[in-house]
């Protein structure tokens, strides 16, 4: 919570909510976020004051964590409770990707730096500046995300389960959803390779992928489809972890193919909770 001190009489708190919204432009969209005033000691009720401030991204690799200006739709009053503050950024499409790169499925970090400056009372030094973390959570980013129509997002739950080899798994997901964050593509890669055992072991995928392999695709049936896609992704994703001469030595990952390999695993693991 950013606090405000105006000498030894009051002072002001905010507070940044997860409240967020995306309003559609072309090519540079407008973001709000929301915060909570509340005032303290001996002010002036409804005394009129300006907030306005500059957003940047938190924690986000390279220079390029500047947003923008942060702008409010006209002053406040100060109230003896708390009272909602919408302020808002202009964000194109680019710093949308950016943001989205680095936060990598996480909770979305930013940081808000305000100033707040009394329009009326002049008895005292008029503007204190304070800096305000706004956490923006995954699931309220993603749809914020997904109204502007800039992208659709797909969560994949892997239940926790007390089998062995699937909760082994779990984990696996679990990290390499880490290691994305971190910039190890190939490392992750690899722990999707490494979760799909609890997969091809509970489908008996390598004896139906055996059985399939040489039939016709059309002629193939539904258990023998799924049996040909595991085990065409364990082969590809085999590539991380192996260097072998001529062929998976070359084979180089981008956090796209990462995200493509954790997401498949972890679809095919989350199925496994409805076979029989």
């Amino acid at each position: 919570m950013a606090n405000f001190s105006y000498g030894n009489a009051y002072n002001v708190n905010i507070r940044a909510q997860e409240r967020v919204n995306l309003h559609p432009g072309w090519d540079v969209h407008r973001l709000a976020l929301t915060f909570e005033v509340t005032a303290h000691g001996n002010y002036t009720k409804d005394a009129p004051f300006l907030v306005t401030g500059r957003l940047w991204a938190f924690d986000v690799p390279g220079p390029a964590n500047w947003l923008g200006i942060l702008a409010p739709a006209g002053p406040i009053a100060l109230k003896p409770f708390a009272t909602t503050l919408t302020m808002e950024a202009t964000v194109t499409e680019t710093q949308l990707r950016g943001l989205e790169k680095a936060r990598a499925g996480a909770d979305l970090n930013l940081t808000a730096e305000l100033t707040v400056t009394s329009l009326a009372e002049v008895e005292r030094w008029p503007a204190d500046t304070a800096q305000e973390p706004v956490r923006i959570s995954h699931a309220a980013w993603s749809n914020a995300i997904t109204q502007l129509d800039a992208g659709a997002f797909v969560d994949i739950l892997v239940p926790l389960t007390e089998v062995e080899g699937r909760a082994t798994a779990a984990r696996r997901i679990r990290e390499a959803k880490t290691a994305i964050r971190d910039g190890r593509y190939e490392h992750a890669v690899t722990l999707a390779r490494q979760s799909l055992d609890a997969v091809r072991e509970t489908c008996n995928t390598q004896s139906i992928y055996n059985r399939a392999v040489n039939k016709k695709a059309a002629e193939r049936d539904q258990e023998e489809r799924w049996a040909m896609l595991t085990q065409s992704a364990f082969a590809l994703f085999s590539g991380a972890p192996h260097d072998d001469t001529g062929t998976t030595e070359h084979f180089t990952w981008t956090r796209a193919d990462a995200v493509a390999a954790v997401a498949t695993a972890a679809g095919l693991l989350a199925r496994l909770e409805d076979l029989p």
